[in-house]
């Protein structure tokens, strides 16, 4: 299992650099750090939920979700699983009261995750769902979890009704929270393979100096914005059960760096769907920025086409991979010839190790990007005032 990096039109400027300590230094990156404890701790309560539960609900925003989903996602590509996960992860009306419609409520646990546990969309989901327990005469010790951080709302929800709670780091911000409880409880009871999905983590840190492969990554981005101008960062997944890890990056590249007039706008594209939409703009419009290609080589199922076809004669025979493959290829190496600076992610296969690889990957290279930018890639204070207006706009007798 593996991930080969490749850096096309890319080359670094001398006045682009990181200081490994600032990347690496536990105390200042808590993400980083394995918790083997809390492992044991997820499959030893989960136990009893994966026992009597097919389905659960993850109900959170942005960083509480973007994580799950792309495990949950990728994990479909190879991993067959009885544990099915669903998200409530916007407050769309319509959404809501179809996804809660749907469910088979004695066969259904939700897990609300939020660190400080007062996420409005999170409480709404939750304030809904104890109402429907209650109406059914369902147990909410057993049908609720709660993901958060200690001392604060979850955790003391968890005590008063009597329900699992599991701890997020209070160090560990939510967008970087992917390998902690966030990830792990809905990764578990789907039968995600989380202990390789740490060990795929876990190398990632082996090499710890400037010469590590996600410092060289947020360099070669950083170079591209800060001497090129090329602030629109695209990330092109070539694959559907992959491109949900193109959304959980866009979070995490866009919340981190976007401070104090800086910041490199993610953009996100679906290959082979996007050669029809934006490659026209990619080649011959504003050279503004940076692409990163992101595909898995081995297949796990696949079709092939008849022994004649209608149309073009040279598909016959040919494995859709095959087809695939090729436009792959023709649209990445269209992109080098027209000198853009082109990055390729490819993965041998789907696998638990190779998801925990690029989780790590991106957010060192996050950190990295933030450390040369010099801004903080902890925190979002630049949410906090639409929320505010949000809540005043409630506490208004009407809207």
């Amino acid at each position: 299992m593996g991930i080969q990096i490749s850096f096309y039109n890319a080359s670094v400027a001398s006045n682009i650099s990181v200081n490994p300590k600032e990347v690496f230094d536990p105390q200042k990156v808590p993400f980083i750090v394995y918790r083997p404890k809390l492992i044991e701790e997820i499959k030893e309560k989960l136990k009893p939920v994966k026992e009597n539960f097919s389905t659960m609900v993850v109900c959170g925003m942005g960083g509480s979700s973007l994580g799950a989903k792309t495990i949950d996602s990728f994990a479909g590509a190879f991993n067959e699983s009885y544990h099915k996960l669903k998200f409530l992860d916007n407050i769309d009306p319509t959404l809501v009261k179809q996804t809660l419609e749907s469910l088979s409520w004695e066969d259904t646990v939700f897990t609300f995750v939020s660190k400080s546990g007062t996420t409005l969309e999170t409480v709404v989901f939750l304030n809904l769902v104890l109402e429907e327990l209650k109406k059914r005469n369902l147990p909410v010790e057993k049908h609720v979890i709660f993901v958060g951080d200690r001392g604060k709302n979850f955790e003391k929800l968890a005590k008063e009704l009597n329900t699992l709670f599991f701890e997020i780091p209070k160090e560990v911000d939510g967008r970087f929270s992917v390998l902690t409880s966030t990830g792990l409880v809905p990764a578990h009871f789907a039968d995600f393979d989380i202990e390789e999905l740490w060990e795929g983590a876990l190398e990632v840190l082996k090499d710890q100096t400037e010469d590590n492969i996600a410092i060289k990554l947020a360099k070669v981005k950083m170079d591209n914005y800060l001497n090129h101008r090329r602030n629109i960062s695209v990330m092109f997944s070539y694959g559907n059960y992959i491109f949900t890890f193109t959304f959980w990056y866009s979070q995490l590249w866009a919340e981190s760096l976007g401070k104090s007039g800086k910041g490199q706008t993610p953009l996100k594209a679906l290959g082979t769907v996007d050669q029809h939409s934006l490659v026209q703009l990619f080649r011959e419009g504003p050279d503004d920025k940076v692409y990163q290609f992101i595909k898995v080589k081995d297949i796990k199922w696949d079709i092939k086409l008849p022994s004649e076809t209608l149309i073009f004669d040279y598909i016959k025979g040919r494995k859709v991979s095959e087809i695939f493959n090729a436009l792959y290829e023709g649209t990445k190496e269209a992109l080098i010839q027209t000198n853009r600076p082109v990055i390729t992610l490819e993965l041998d296969c789907y696998s638990a190790y190779n998801l925990g690889y690029l989780f790590m990957l991106y957010m060192l290279a996050t950190v990295a990007a933030a450390r040369i930018l010099g801004v903080n890639p902890f925190g979002q204070p630049g949410v906090e005032l639409g929320k505010s207006i949000a809540r005043q706009k409630l506490e208004q007798k009407s809207l």
